[in-house]
């Protein structure tokens, strides 16, 4: 048995030799399990160069669009996407962003089913160009993260995950876990609640803080007990605030304009610094989980962990660590932004929250037991209220592919090797595809409801499709299901403040405080 080192690593800072970054005007990705065929109308569509779009000025592109007096000035991500969509229609292509690679937005359902069902039993998704260098060029001893790793390498490493992510008898095991976490969360909620039973300005902080905890239980076999004690000097928030940094340092250096790939710039190290931290602590908890399996009794009948079985399945711990480290990138602030997010829906839709409240007095009689399995299946409403508080607020842009042959999209060629990026945001709001859509209705995902449920298969889709959907989704649903399950059980929640202010940057978020008022059920 062998330790994963944390010696003899690479110096910080961009390397002599950078990653090669696509330009898909003219590049061809071939995909060795499928090959690279042109659609039947390719020559009769109209060239890609003639795409609607920004179009960028010799030397500096549309790089001016983005500062002061341009169009798309102090726009956030959502801000970006609607103004290509508002300005240029339904399929899009933005070029000339100081080295990051030409993309195509569509904005059309109809259009992301094609390039889902054109992606092949080996889908590209490229992009995460600041996560893919860390891998790469500073941490040669990990293998790649499976966000950024293509082709054959990826099918190998998704096939053993998949054997462990996605198995139920995988989730239920950590039911009972989940459950703790989430209770010692609504006891949070209760001691920090004000005289007028106002959440405090950071309770944000709290529900992230709830979601790490949830999801190191499932990724490093761990407890840090950050419910219990915030210290800013523990381990525990300092992962918080590393996971914050990784995100906030990727939007920095592959949404923004930034010369990171040819200077060591601040947002750069920044970035460096909070996965070497992220790192770290998940090769000390896989190291623990090593020692722990070489030391099971041989007739040990218990449950192997999540991260257990992944050492087995991979039967390597480089790999079950980056798995391990992919986990907690993936799976803190989307679990905790989901769970505001329904938070607010549903304290801003009294009706939606007093039927919530019917289903679970019914399905939970008493609240101070622990949740079961049975107990989580038979909770439709409250699944369903998930689904469209995602779907009212999407927690990101869209999901993006890189073709694998010619496609026609809307009319026009789009080439091979073109990153492609299906606006989730659009599509969700587009009362074309959900009647009603501005408003917050549950029932849309029930039976039934067939005068407002959706009527296209590809127009939601928030963990993304086919063979690259989230490797985490199972997980996250027993995450986010148990903790609104407990929230709603024991309070009645009110939104007594005017709309908050949002933002998107790699992810959505709240820029107000979330002040809800919090009352005990009878």
């Amino acid at each position: 048995m062998f330790r994963i080192s944390l010696s003899a690593r690479p110096v910080l800072g961009i390397q002599k030799n950078p990653l090669r970054f696509r330009s898909t005007g003219s590049s061809r990705i071939q995909n060795d399990a499928t090959g690279s065929t042109a659609e039947p109308d390719w020559e009769s569509a109209i060239p890609y160069a003639k795409i609607p779009g920004p179009e960028p000025l010799p030397v500096i592109g549309n790089l001016f669009r983005f500062m002061p007096g341009g169009e798309f000035f102090n726009k956030d991500s959502s801000g970006l996407f609607k103004t290509l969509y508002k300005t240029y229609g339904p399929v899009v292509k933005l070029t000339g962003i100081l080295g990051k690679p030409d993309f195509v937005a569509v904005f059309d359902a109809d259009a992301v089913a094609q390039v889902f069902r054109s992606e092949g039993p080996w889908p590209l998704r490229l992009g995460g160009d600041s996560l893919e260098y860390y891998y790469r060029n500073l941490r040669k001893d990990l293998p790649l993260s499976l966000v950024v790793v293509q082709g054959k390498e990826w099918q190998d490493f998704r096939t053993a995950v998949n054997q462990v992510m996605m198995q139920p008898r995988n989730t239920k095991q950590y039911v009972l876990p989940i459950d703790r976490v989430s209770q010692e969360f609504v006891d949070r909620m209760k001691a920090i609640r004000s005289d007028t039973f106002e959440m405090p300005p950071d309770f944000f902080q709290e529900i992230v803080k709830w979601a790490l905890e949830s999801i190191t239980f499932v990724a490093l076999d761990a407890e840090l007990g950050l419910l219990r004690n915030s210290e800013p000097s523990s381990e525990a928030m300092k992962m918080l605030e590393a996971e914050h940094a990784v995100f906030e340092g990727m939007y920095e250096l592959d949404v923004e304009p930034s010369p990171w790939k040819y200077i060591s710039t601040p947002a750069y190290r920044r970035f460096v610094a909070a996965m070497d931290f992220v790192n770290g602590v998940a090769i000390r908890h896989v190291n623990l989980a090593m020692e722990r399996l070489k030391n099971l009794p041989p007739n040990d009948e218990r449950s192997l962990s999540v991260l257990e079985n992944l050492l087995l399945r991979t039967k390597d711990p480089q790999r079950a660590a980056t798995m391990a480290i992919d986990m907690l990138l993936g799976g803190i602030d989307t679990t905790g932004t989901v769970v505001a997010i329904a938070l607010y829906q549903l304290a801003t839709n009294p009706d939606k929250q007093l039927k919530l409240h019917e289903e679970l007095d019914r399905v939970i009689p008493d609240p101070s037991k622990p949740l079961t399995a049975q107990q989580l299946e038979d909770m439709r409403y409250l699944r369903s209220c998930i689904k469209e508080s995602m779907r009212v607020m999407p927690i990101l842009i869209g999901n993006a592919r890189t073709s694998i042959k010619d496609l026609v999209i809307g009319g026009y060629q789009v080439p091979s090797g073109t990153m492609t990026v299906m606006s989730t945001l659009a599509l969700a709001s587009n009362e074309a595809y959900f009647p009603r859509a501005g408003e917050f209705l549950p029932e849309r995902w029930l039976p039934g409801a067939d005068d407002i449920k959706a009527t296209h298969p590809f127009a939601f889709l928030p963990f993304g499709f086919g063979p690259r959907m989230c490797v985490g989704r199972r997980f996250a649903d027993l995450e986010i299901e148990t903790v609104l399950a407990k929230v709603f059980r024991n309070f009645s929640l009110e939104w007594n403040r005017p709309p908050p202010k949002t933002k998107f940057r790699t992810l959505f978020s709240f820029i107000d405080p979330l002040t809800f008022t919090v009352k005990d059920r009878a």
